[in-house]
């Protein structure tokens, strides 16, 4: 359907309904759906802001470390897509898990060696 006429009908929204809620789920939902793959990674504190920059609702930052990182889940659409957006953050980021996008990130790191190094 490319077209909406009206009907006259009334609307009747159940009791307790929040349409910008509801926008809301539903976007998170379909975000979710368009970036299945979560990754791990320990992120240094001056790095967040980057991450959040270029990540947007796909980062979700957690709690400190231990030796002061921050825990952040990423989400992305697949492991080497993600790795290939991810190798130009290692200086701040270190990714945890899980071990494909690990050896995504080695492999592209070998590449550049074999090239520039």
């Amino acid at each position: 359907m490319s077209c909406v006429e009206p009907t006259g009908d009334p609307v009747h929204r159940p009791e307790g309904f929040d349409l910008a809620e509801s926008w809301r789920e539903i976007a998170d939902e379909v975000d979710r759906r368009r970036t299945p793959l979560e990754i791990q990674a320990i992120c240094v504190p001056h790095g967040i802001g980057l991450l959040r920059m270029g990540l947007g609702d796909r980062l979700e930052v957690g709690g400190s470390t231990a030796d002061g990182r921050i825990e952040v889940v990423i989400r992305g659409y697949n492991e080497h897509t993600l790795a290939g957006e991810l190798a130009g953050l290692i200086e701040w980021l270190e990714v945890t898990g899980p071990p494909g996008v690990r050896d995504h990130l080695a492999s592209i790191g070998n590449a550049l060696v074999e090239r520039y190094g």
